[in-house]
């Protein structure tokens, strides 16, 4: 009974005093980084309203090693309760960030991923999206998921995996993985753990998850927490009559409705 207490004062501490805590803002890149980023990143600082007092940039090529690296310096060099995973060509806005915020809690839910969209057709002109959120499939294989799609609106929803594009998440999720994993890196991107003694690639962000889960953290996802997500794709014919035709549907909806 009194182990029961202790646990709901912790708690009760733990949310009151979040609007307290510090985040710590971090990403990744090459080198370079889109200048919508940047532009997102600055207005965010200036006028979010959230404690995002501190920033740390990890620079290279090797993504996991990178993220491995931005782990260890938040979670071992650093007093921070929260960091805020971003992508270095996601576009922040306070109104996602508010969201993910006001979602995630120290205790039942360490960690809330926002939304943004990616597809496996890069190089295509009409690139087809699907949101960065993803559940185990039913099959049971853990290699094999499914995304969250069609995308349920403005709802924080449970999940298994996600990408790092977007990304909140409290010392205390850390604490759990930490405990159960040891020092081992978090972000390896391949798998020998099957049992077959073949190596898998796994991206660096499912790895974690993967890790995660194990440690018995939970995964939330806020599908109204949307951000853009600059990627690159051919201005075509294909791409012009997409435009137009959807402007001209819209503009006789609206006009249906007046």
């Amino acid at each position: 009974m009194a182990d029961n207490k202790r646990e709901i004062v912790e708690k009760m501490k733990a949310k009151t005093s979040k609007g307290n805590n510090q985040i710590m803002l971090t990403w990744c890149d090459n080198g370079t980084v889109d200048g919508k980023f940047m532009e997102g990143v600055v207005y965010s600082l200036l006028t979010a309203g959230l404690p995002i007092t501190s920033a740390q940039r990890v620079q290279g090529n090797q993504i996991g090693r990178q993220r491995d690296t931005a782990f260890d310096t938040w979670y071992k060099k650093t007093d921070f309760d929260w960091i805020l995973w971003v992508d270095s060509d996601i576009v922040l806005t306070n109104e996602a960030l508010q969201k993910v915020w006001d979602a995630a809690d120290p205790i039942d839910k360490p960690v809330v991923s926002g939304t943004y969209f990616i597809s496996k057709q890069m190089e295509s002109s009409i690139m087809q999206p699907f949101p960065a959120l993803f559940t185990a499939h039913e099959s049971g294989d853990k290699y094999v998921m499914s995304y969250v799609h069609p995308l349920p609106p403005n709802q924080l929803i449970p999940i298994d995996y996600a990408g790092f594009g977007f990304l909140l998440m409290h010392r205390n999720a850390a604490n759990k993985i930490r405990e159960f994993h040891g020092d081992k890196a978090l972000f390896v991107e391949t798998d020998t753990a099957n049992g077959d003694g073949r190596d898998r690639f796994i991206g660096e962000d499912i790895q974690f998850f993967m890790n995660m889960k194990e440690a018995g953290v939970p995964l939330y996802g806020h599908t109204g927490a949307t951000v853009k997500h600059m990627k690159r794709f051919a201005y075509d014919e294909e791409f012009y009559k997409l435009y137009w035709i959807t402007m001209l549907n819209s503009q006789e909806a609206q006009a249906q409705e007046k």
